[in-house]
């Protein structure tokens, strides 16, 4: 027999109610809906004639009640029962108890479990559909609370579905009309101060509602299913501000994008990425792809896919917020990402616990170093932090103790006052020191950076070029270059003696000096001056600036040690002064 032939269908239900209303008291009363969590998944699991079978049981059972008590109960399709009853605790728990027996029957996973919504009538009620409706809301403010399996109806209940449908409309208007944006938070050399990349965060900022915080409309989206429209909005605003960037000669950082699992299972990622990068003119290197320790244990295996399609491409892979995960240490080994950001909130180190915090922090740094995985501590807010940081060799950061999310045009000023280093050379520079050795202090790591960290003593000088040289390896980083110096992307040259080379044969030395300058600035020579002793060495020669010549002062300058183990020194380009 069917369930519609033992039990009243909607139609039936919604009219007998409305006669019990009509006839009785109805104060005391109230209609229930009755559904059964996840019950999709109940049939793949357990099978189309389990779940047929289950719906059977509580159908009989509900027509006993019904038959017995003189109460009424319907099957409205799917998982959906409803009763009118009396409004009795005792009563509601025992029918929500002997539904739960027939799902045990078949499972004891507590994923599926009944979920009871209650609308209390009263003398100013609503029609019975409407009361109906209001049942099953209650049941949806539940759904996925394990704790809580019964609920009542209430006026908030509206509220905040209404809160929440017009939250969805100016998030749709707020994407046409464009309100939405990014802000840039600095990653940086922890030591030096020097910026290595930066990470995009969406922001949005409503004519009617103000700045709305991002904890309130990004889960919003998330739970509405809208995350990938806003994302690959960000991701399009974050590549035209690089191409914006590149086309005048700007000071151009690598920018991170966050990329959600949700974005992965709707889109196809890599392939949207790399149109993007075609679009504009740039190369992978100039963007990064965040993506959440959660997401890989949320999908893993289509995660992995899309790291993989992601490196064919050429996109560098940071792992988000790792350590914040339940499975960290187990689904790093099977996560091909190319940098960690470690979560420096998922420890809160008060007194009791903070010991236990610093031999977690320093055990996954000490594993990403022997994994030869570059780390980012993100949320970093204290100076202690950052001392029991460099304490563990990691270098790198990210958080309120360095830059709070700022605007593009405050970035942009930032990066023009403030150098900045190629992260992955800066991180290789470190690793293959600690791999051979035992751990550095930040002493000894300040010691030996103390040509990027002079660089700080001249920020407030003139100067057109700032550039710090491997003297072993000729590997050439621009940390600062103005923009008007000529020498069509020279910034992206990392080869001293191949970047010297265009330098000539672009012109860009006047004639007459052009026999100094490839006579002495050559990687020899430097290593010769360098490597027996000398702390600084200054030419002056004429080179090209806003399309004519002008006398500048090009400067060498060492640390306190200079060899071929530590080869590293700062170069320096300046106007001539009188």
């Amino acid at each position: 027999m069917g369930i519609t032939n033992v039990l009243y269908n909607r139609s039936e239900f919604l009219e007998k109610a409305q006669e019990f209303l009509d006839a009785c008291e109805s104060s005391g009363w109230c209609i229930i809906s009755i559904d059964i969590e996840r019950f999709k998944l109940f049939n793949n699991w357990y099978g189309q004639e389990a779940g047929d079978i289950l719906l059977q049981n509580i159908s009989q059972y509900l027509l006993r009640v019904q038959q017995m008590k003189g109460y009424l109960a319907g099957y409205f399709g799917g998982d959906h029962f409803f009763m009118y009853i009396p409004d009795d605790e005792q009563l509601i728990n025992l029918i929500y108890k002997t539904i739960r027996s027939y799902i045990g029957i078949h499972s004891q996973n507590e994923g599926f479990l009944p979920i009871i919504g209650i609308y209390p009538i009263t003398e100013k009620h609503p029609d019975t559909a409407t009361m109906c409706n209001n049942a099953q809301l209650a049941a949806s403010e539940i759904k996925g609370n394990f704790n809580k399996r019964i609920c009542y109806f209430t006026n908030e209940i509206i509220d905040q579905l209404e809160k929440e449908q017009q939250m969805l409309h100016d998030v749709k208007v707020g994407l046409e009309n464009k309100e939405f944006t990014f802000y840039l938070q600095p990653k940086c050399n922890s030591i030096t101060g020097a910026i290595v990349s930066m990470e995009a965060l969406s922001r949005w900022i409503s004519p009617s509602r103000g700045f709305v915080s991002p904890g309130e409309f990004i889960p919003f989206l998330e739970n509405n299913g809208m995350i990938t429209a806003l994302d690959t909005y960000i991701w399009d605003a974050v590549c035209q501000t690089l191409a914006y960037w590149k086309k005048n000669h700007l000071y151009v950082v690598p920018i991170s994008i966050n990329v959600s699992v949700a974005d992965i299972e709707t889109i196809n990622v890599p392939e949207f990425l790399q149109d993007l990068i075609i679009k504009y003119g740039l190369t992978p290197e100039m963007l990064l792809v965040e993506i959440t320790e959660t997401a890989f244990s949320e999908n893993n295996i289509i995660v992995r896919k899309t790291i993989d399609q992601l490196h064919q491409y050429g996109f560098c892979i940071l792992m988000d917020d790792f350590g914040s995960g339940y499975s960290s240490l187990n689904m790093l080994k099977d996560a091909n990402v190319d940098i960690l950001k470690l979560d420096m909130k998922f420890i809160e180190m008060n007194p009791e616990n903070r010991q236990k915090g610093i031999q977690i922090i320093n055990s996954v740094v000490n594993m990403a170093h022997k994994l030869e995985l570059p780390i980012i501590a993100e949320g970093v807010e204290t100076p202690e932090q950052i001392e029991m940081l460099h304490s563990m060799n990691c270098v790198y950061a990210q958080g309120y103790f360095f830059f709070k999310p700022m605007p593009v045009a405050d970035a942009e000023d930032l990066l023009s006052n403030v150098p900045h280093e190629h992260y992955n050379h800066a991180h290789k520079a470190v690793s293959d020191d600690t791999t051979v050795t035992e751990p550095k202090s930040s002493v000894e790591l300040l010691h030996e950076t103390t040509v990027t960290h002079s660089i700080f003593k001249i920020l407030a000088e003139n100067f057109l070029l700032l550039a710090r040289l491997n003297l072993s390896n000729a590997e050439y980083e621009i940390l600062k270059r103005d923009y008007r110096l000529h020498g069509k992307e020279l910034e992206l040259e990392h080869n001293f003696e191949l970047y010297n080379r265009r330098i000539l044969n672009e012109n860009l030395i006047h004639p007459d000096d052009v026999e100094l300058y490839r006579s002495r600035i050559t990687l020899s020579s430097l290593q010769d001056i360098f490597f027996g002793g000398h702390k600084q060495l200054t030419y002056q020669f004429r080179r090209c600036l806003d399309n004519d010549y002008i006398s500048t002062t090009m400067e060498f300058l060492a640390g306190n040690k200079c060899d071929a183990q530590n080869p590293w020194i700062v170069v320096i380009i300046r106007e001539k002064t009188v």
